[in-house]
């Protein structure tokens, strides 16, 4: 199934030719994960990237609904 991706802070970085109007579409296989999509994208569970989908904070474990758009922001340190 595909699904549309749309990164943010420095993760578009990862991607040269990524549009930020746009997103990535990813092919997934049926069933999978959160867990399964950053996988796929390279971003490491060490980055703590936060996912939602429909406005929604997703969990790990959550399964990826066909169609879905996701967005992935990768937490903001600092003070």
């Amino acid at each position: 199934m595909k699904v549309r991706v749309k990164l943010f802070w420095t993760l578009p970085q990862r991607y040269p030719d990524y549009d930020s109007t746009q997103g990535l579409v990813v092919e997934i296989p049926d069933g999978a994960t959160i867990k399964d999509l950053l996988g796929l994208l390279g971003i490491s569970e060490s980055q703590k990237a936060v996912v939602a989908i429909d406005g929604r904070i997703q969990e790990a474990n959550d399964k990826m609904p066909s169609g879905a758009c996701v967005q992935v922001f990768q937490p903001v340190h600092g003070g």
